[in-house]
């Protein structure tokens, strides 16, 4: 069911060094036109995105450096407020040492996914990117769910699920797919999405944006992009 036109959504978007610039830069392009065409003349915008990162600035894979809006430690504290995580990823040299050591950002995620919804109609969307699926299950938080990564990453995915999902749990399924929009998780706290690499973030995005807005919203702007979107036409 479509939000109505004046739902606002406040996006946070977990960054760490070498994150795939397109990752986030992507589905933050895609929100910022839904804002900004819904009614260039209000002040208020449906999605409002925030950065978040250890550090107050980051080296997005060696070639953008960002001050961000907020660090960890302050979302932390604030994460309630948030109804959307964006969680890019990243190449294995980086993720796969971030999933080893359990960091920072992987425990914001699990937080982030066992908060309650604010309502019914509004539940909480957590939505990874190409490897950034693998910090999701190395959170701990996919048992049960169907699931995708980057195709070169889809085995992995699975060993890490296997590895830290509850004794005892429901198994991950992998798959792979451009995105999977997998419904509730953690007993209906937060919804899921997960995309392939790098550009299937625009088409969950886009999936997204027609959920939350409307399909004629997810098409305005895929126009305005020049992004053909093939599940519109669908």
């Amino acid at each position: 069911m479509s939000a109505s036109a004046n739902q606002y959504y406040k996006v946070g978007v977990l960054l760490f060094p070498r994150a795939d610039i397109l990752d986030f830069t992507g589905p933050m392009e895609v929100l910022s036109h839904v804002s900004h065409n819904q009614n260039p003349d209000d002040p208020d915008r449906m999605f409002v995105t925030e950065t978040i990162a250890k550090a107050p600035t980051v080296r997005a894979n060696s070639a953008l450096t960002i001050s961000v809006d907020t660090t960890l430690a302050e979302a932390v504290n604030t994460l309630a407020d948030y109804d959307m995580l964006i969680v890019p990823g990243a190449p294995p040299s980086v993720i796969q040492p971030m999933v080893e050591s359990g960091t920072a950002e992987i425990d914001l995620i699990r937080q982030f996914a066992r908060l309650s919804a604010p309502t019914s109609e509004k539940p909480r969307v957590l939505f990874s990117v190409c490897t950034g699926a693998l910090l999701l299950g190395a959170a701990g938080i996919l048992s049960g769910a169907t699931v995708t990564t980057h195709h070169r990453a889809v085995d992995l995915l699975r060993e890490v699920c296997c590895r830290f999902n509850a004794e005892g749990a429901p198994q991950t399924i992998a798959v792979y797919k451009r995105y999977v929009d997998s419904g509730p998780i953690c007993g209906g706290a937060v919804r899921l999405i997960t995309a392939g690499g790098i550009s299937s973030g625009l088409d969950a995005t886009f999936h997204l944006v027609r959920e939350l807005a409307s399909p004629e919203m997810a098409g305005f702007v895929s126009r305005v992009m020049e992004y053909d979107w093939v599940a519109f036409k669908s």
